[in-house]
């Protein structure tokens, strides 16, 4: 048998056409084909350490950018600081303009 990171890494990239939304359902379809496979369910916690939703979203959004034709050009971590900065202008304009 192989060792569990390898089988879980092939188990993931063959699953080609998953939204992200779709990650409980795809993470219990997991647990389950690990279980058929022989792997017990404490192998895939300490394999996914410990977080096996949270693990499978960040394999599915990888999986996603790189099969994408279009790279992200802001590095994530830029785009979510942007996002808030400009959320947080939306908030403190959105009372310009109404009587006090």
């Amino acid at each position: 048998m192989r060792i569990i990171d390898d089988w879980l890494e092939d188990w993931i990239s063959e699953r080609t056409n998953v939204l992200a939304d779709d990650v409980v359902s795809l993470s219990g379809r997991l647990r389950r084909s690990a279980l058929d496979e022989g792997y017990s369910l404490k192998a895939l916690d300490h394999a996914s350490n410990g977080d096996l939703n949270r693990f499978v979203r960040q394999a599915v959004v990888h999986h996603l950018i790189a099969q994408s034709a279009i790279a992200p050009v802001t590095p994530p971590s830029l785009m979510i600081l942007g996002f808030q900065t400009a959320s947080s202008s939306a908030r403190g304009c959105s009372g310009a303009g109404q009587a006090v």
